[in-house]
């Protein structure tokens, strides 16, 4: 009954290589499923963000199950693994436990002290819970994970001043574009950073938010909180025309928009510059977007330079994070050796 994560994030490989190994939101709960019967696993959970791929699993008694979990991976996404071996991390039991407490913490995050990771976190344990894919370790664990990450945020600054990617995105529209009143926005995407964009957009005074999604209910939502306008996904090119600022966070397994729509697109915006924030992984945007001229194209990975700026104060704040993880780590750790020895 060992606890196992595998996983790759920001910090061991760039968006080009964490898109290969992605799941989208409509593959999560059937995949949670394949994941535990073809790997033998006893439980598991699939997190899968912009920044982050991980499987926390606990093994079947005298399986190691980090070889068919790899394995997994490389059938279900079509990739070799040789060339990919060095961007896997491996914790296991205490090591686990404690990097879980981080991530959802955000203090393992791109931006540490962001909290966009621990609805994230959340969303990914319901839908694992929703597969049946987890037990009585994971729902321990991960209710643990969410209570201590309440904790730091209660008793701690870490969050203060933090630079979400939502916010840096705007910060990095305004450096480009000058100030927002006069632009009309596209987002693409109407999900949890969806609605997270349209709120700073709307702090920051732009002039019209348009709100395109292929489930055009939520994209509703948005539009009536935020007194933006509906574009059914279809037609969202055709109105490319008109926008100064596009930012996609959609959950497409392949690019919507390339080279060759933005080439044809230009002309009749008589060159007038226009800036893309690609926000999803896997990316929304072809890469090779951004050598036409006056488009501007940024990935999850370009708002790394913005986000350092901001990181200062929440540093001085972590030694407290620390404490309150450990006391989190050795409550979970007693209760599991309690459960080791009645199970044994």
């Amino acid at each position: 009954m060992n606890l196992v994560v595998i996983g790759i994030n920001h910090k061991t490989a760039p968006v080009k290589i964490r898109e290969k190994f992605s799941f989208s939101p409509k593959q999560i709960l059937e995949v949670n499923q394949i994941l535990k019967e073809k790997s033998a696993l006893a439980e598991n959970l699939i997190l899968s963000t912009c920044n982050r791929m991980e499987i926390y699993a606990v093994e079947t008694r005298g399986v190691d199950c980090i070889g068919p979990i790899k394995e997994f991976l490389s059938r279900f996404h079509n990739l070799g693994l040789t060339d990919y071996q060095n961007i896997f991390y491996v914790y296991r039991d205490k090591e686990a436990v404690e990097h879980l407490f981080k991530v959802t913490a955000g203090l393992d995050s791109m931006i540490i002290g962001e909290m966009e990771i621990s609805g994230q976190v959340k969303k990914a344990y319901q839908d694992a819970r929703e597969s049946h894919s987890t037990g009585k370790i994971l729902n321990r664990l991960f209710e643990k994970a969410f209570n201590n990450a309440k904790k730091i945020r209660t008793d701690t600054f870490i969050g203060r001043g933090a630079v979400s990617v939502s916010s840096a995105a705007i910060r990095l529209a305004k450096k480009i574009l000058g100030e927002l009143g006069d632009k009309v926005a596209l987002i693409i995407g109407a999900g949890i950073i969806g609605e997270q964009l349209a709120m700073y957009l709307k702090k920051n005074g732009v002039k019209d938010i348009l709100v395109a999604n292929r489930t055009l209910e939520k994209a509703k939502i948005l539009t009536e909180k935020f007194s933006a306008t509906i574009v059914t996904f279809d037609e969202f090119r055709n109105r490319l025309t008109d926008v100064d600022i596009v930012i996609t966070s959609t959950g497409a397994p392949h690019c919507i928009l390339r080279k060759e729509d933005i080439l044809e697109l230009m002309p009749r915006r008589k060159q007038k510059p226009l800036f893309i924030i690609d926000l999803a992984v896997p990316r929304d945007v072809e890469e090779e977007v951004n050598k036409i001229d006056n488009v501007y194209l940024y990935n999850i990975d370009d708002l790394q330079k913005i986000i350092e700026q901001n990181i200062s104060l929440r540093k001085n704040e972590l030694d407290t994070c620390r404490r309150i993880i450990a006391g989190s780590l050795e409550s979970f750790m007693g209760w599991w050796a309690k459960e080791k020895k009645h199970d044994a």
